[in-house]
Order: C-alpha cells, then structure tokens, then sequence
C-alpha cells in the first residue's frame, strides 16, 4: 500500500516519463535492492556526498570494483 504522496508522485513521474507506475517501482527495488543486477558500461563513476543521517537503505550499499 501506498499513501497519498507517494502514489501521486510516482503518476507525475508516469505521465513525465511515460513509464507505468509499476515499471518505476520495479526499477527502483533493483536500483536500490539489487545494485548487482543493473547494467554497467564501461567509464569512471566518481562521486561524493555528507550526510548527516543517511538513509540505511543506500549507506554502505555500494560494492567496490567488480
């Protein structure tokens, strides 16, 4: 189930993306839950940020180099 805010965002993200609701859940569980299964491409992936209470579902999840 979801509450208001989060069903009226992920239909504005339908209507801009033109993906369905279910296709934009489903890509952010493996974004999220299965960073294993997204496509790589070859380059460099630099990034940094401070937080000062990150969110457990992204601390930490990323492996190091495959």
């Amino acid at each position: 189930m979801l509450d208001e805010e989060h069903f009226v965002f992920l239909a504005r993200e339908s209507m801009r993306t033109g993906l369905s609701r279910s296709e934009l859940v489903r890509r952010a569980l493996d974004e999220t839950f299965r960073p294993e299964a997204r496509k790589r491409l070859r380059g460099f992936d630099v990034s940094f940020g401070l937080w000062r209470h990150p969110d457990a579902a992204l601390a930490g999840r990323r492996a190091g180099p495959r």
